[in-house]
């Protein structure tokens, strides 16, 4: 590589070399050669100890792909057929009529509602110690899909959760131990290994950190280890054995590498972008392959574009930057290529900043953004903190030292997220005329929840999380956030409310 380019792939990744901070492996290769291999930041910033090459790093749904691998494996092997109906090995876990696929739940085209939508629902917290037979639970209660299968592409982890419990029950050994003799150890993977308890003890493991967006950094503790959506250990050079599988299948069957790059198809006839455990988009026309993982304050992002024999590989353990957004714009760098990743902000007037609630308009995404000024500046309510606005040359707001950006505008705001801009506007609340005060149960969460009217307002109470404002969009639409967590549409017909989230569709509780 040249010094040109290494010198922009330094300042790409700058933000991760800035001080105590926590850090990213980056590693990027290209037919089969090293062309950049760096460690940045901290591990733990409380005792100053560096990420090096042999850190460790929880990689969250970059797991899924090993979870795929493992199905096909045992394909391969003659222990099941991809198109089975799902309850053939796990009638046990599994009260919903509908047939679901092994390749439905492998492609993210089964229908099945997300499990951490389904446990937040159920009034579990994401600071809870959940297990795997919380999910198996869970599971068990659920009745419905969110659609048909192979209807639509929604992404889903209560399948992966459902392919790593076949994996158990075809090889009768642990998924942990599967993957482990099965795929890391045969691609030389020595670091990696799947996690089985939070509690397990882990040599070389980075901690997590969030970021508040303006410079200080918080412990954000995993208190999970949920195997088949998640939970694989790793660390970049690792993670580059499987990358080389993708582009020229050595030790991994070729049959099964096709498999888990080629688009699943609709009903409709459309491709889906995920594949086999891999996402798939374009880049300057190019095929690229991989996937993203975001579990605590962990973030990671592998691709590789066959056509170039390019690898990219972004582990971190912070929320600060857009791991998707990085590498392609690191594969821009290498490859000679401008960069594309930058969402355009449409044509608008910009204002002056003020405060309020402001509410997204689409069906199928509820994002809240609350703005107040408090000395003078603006601020963004966030999970866990206040990030202050800076105003920029073109009128917008950075928020604080994140790659997302408000402009704001008469009738809203233009919310620009590293990957695209979304239009919120000031939320209303709803009209309480339209709901009934009572207790409102959901077989299907097993989980109560508590309308109460206000003079000027409905309340959704809910336990353990507490109480939240009903509000309307401006399509009409009735939405509610509990926490970051747990965004919901809600909808008031014949003594129900059906819940809609991102990934969790109709759910509906009854007026007890």
């Amino acid at each position: 590589m040249n010094s040109d380019m290494t010198k922009q792939l330094d300042q790409l990744f700058c933000m991760w070399n800035r001080g105590l901070c926590p850090g990213a492996q980056v590693l990027i290769r290209q037919h089969g050669e090293t062309l950049y291999e760096k460690c940045f930041g901290y591990g733990n910033i409380e005792n100053e100890l560096k990420i090096h090459t042999n850190s460790i790093f929880h990689v969250a749904s970059i797991s899924k792909e090993f979870t795929v691998m493992a199905i096909l494996l045992l394909w391969k092997d003659g222990k099941l057929d991809l198109d089975d109906d799902i309850r053939k090995y796990l009638d046990e876990y599994i009260n919903i009529e509908t047939p679901i696929t092994v390749r439905q739940m492998m492609n993210n085209v089964s229908g099945l509602r997300d499990q951490w939508e389904l446990l937040f629902l159920r009034g579990i917290t994401i600071n809870d110690q959940i297990t795997m037979n919380d999910i198996n639970t869970t599971v068990r209660l659920q009745k419905n899909l969110n659609f048909d299968p192979q209807s639509q592409y929604l992404y889903s982890n209560t399948g992966f959760h459902l392919l790593a419990l076949i994996v158990e029950k075809l090889s009768g050994m642990s998924f942990p131990q599967f993957v482990k003799e099965r795929i890391f150890i045969p691609l030389g993977m020595t670091h990696s290994f799947v996690r089985e308890s939070f509690t397990q003890i882990v040599p070389n493991l980075v901690y997590s950190y969030q970021d508040d967006g303006d410079g200080n950094f918080y412990y954000n503790p995993l208190n999970y280890a949920l195997y088949g959506p998640t939970s694989v250990n790793t660390c970049a050079s690792d993670l580059c054995k499987v990358l080389d599988e993708y582009i020229h299948p050595n030790i991994i069957d070729p049959e099964i590498i096709e498999l888990m790059k080629k688009p699943a198809i609709l009903n409709n006839g459309n491709p889906a972008e995920y594949c086999g455990g891999l996402m798939t988009h374009k880049l300057h026309g190019m095929d690229v392959f991989g996937h993203g993982g975001a579990d605590a304050a962990y973030r990671g992002q592998i691709i590789c574009i066959p056509q170039e024999e390019l690898e990219v590989i972004l582990i971190s353990n912070t929320t600060t930057y857009p791991m998707a957004k990085l590498a392609d714009k690191a594969a821009c760098i290498v490859l000679g290529l401008p960069d594309c990743t930058e969402p355009l902000i449409p044509e608008h007037t910009t204002i002056s900043a003020y405060s309020g609630l402001f509410l997204t308009a689409l069906p199928d995404d509820p994002v809240f953004v609350n703005i107040f000024l408090q000395d003078n500046k603006f601020f963004m309510k966030r999970e866990w903190c206040y990030t202050e606005l800076i105003k920029e040359d073109d009128g917008g707001y950075r928020v604080g030292t994140l790659d997302e950006k408000i402009y704001f505008t008469e009738d809203g705001i233009l919310y620009r997220l590293p990957s695209r801009v979304i239009k919120l506007f000031s939320a209303t609340p709803a009209n309480p005329s339209l709901f009934q005060e009572g207790s409102y149960y959901n077989d299907e969460t097993d989980s109560h929840i508590t309308l109460v009217k206000t003079n000027t307002a409905c309340e959704i109470h809910m336990p353990r999380y507490g109480k939240a404002i009903l509000y309307t969009t401006l399509s009409g639409e009735i939405a509610y956030k509990m926490d970051a967590n747990l965004v919901m549409y809600v909808k008031p017909e014949n003594n129900t409310l059906t819940m809609d989230g991102s990934r969790v569709k109709h759910i509906q509780y009854q007026k007890q």
